[in-house]
């Protein structure tokens, strides 16, 4: 099992299989190191099924992620100078988004006066509230 922060290197690509089921594939990086010696670590993973194509418009180059994979497994490969590099391959059975840059954006035409009807929202109940919710509490705590 691996958990791990990463950014996605390129869109998500999803593809059917002969059957019908869709599959997403991943190129992810995260850091390895610090500053003259830090370098990108691959990982290249496919997610299965309805959240593939569900996903893939969130799935977006440089969107953070928060990945969780099984079947991890290392690929030693000939790099076009000559040299040899490694990437990790996995299977991703769940993940999360971190990041909300243009991949969280909706993509509809109306996806402007939405994220002002929530931000009217938002601002309606902060009002309500007053600050936050942390001012409803009664400061007569017998602790």
């Amino acid at each position: 099992m691996l958990a791990k922060l990463v950014r996605l290197g390129r869109d998500a690509e999803v593809r059917y299989t002969p059957k019908g089921d869709p599959v997403a594939s991943l190129a992810m990086v995260y850091d390895i190191g610090f500053g003259d010696n830090k370098r990108g670590q691959w990982i290249d993973g496919t997610l299965w099924g309805k959240r593939a194509e569900s996903l893939r418009p969130y799935l977006t180059k440089g969107t953070q992620i928060v990945l969780y994979a099984d079947d991890v497994e290392l690929e030693q490969f000939m790099k076009k100078d000559g040299t040899h590099g490694a990437k990790l391959k996995c299977r991703v059975t769940d993940l999360s988004l971190v990041s909300g840059g243009p991949s969280i954006r909706p993509s509809h035409p109306n996806a402007k006066d939405q994220a002002q009807d929530v931000t009217t929202a938002k601002a309606a109940v902060m009002s309500e509230w007053g600050k936050g919710p942390a001012d409803t509490f009664d400061d007569d705590i017998p602790f």
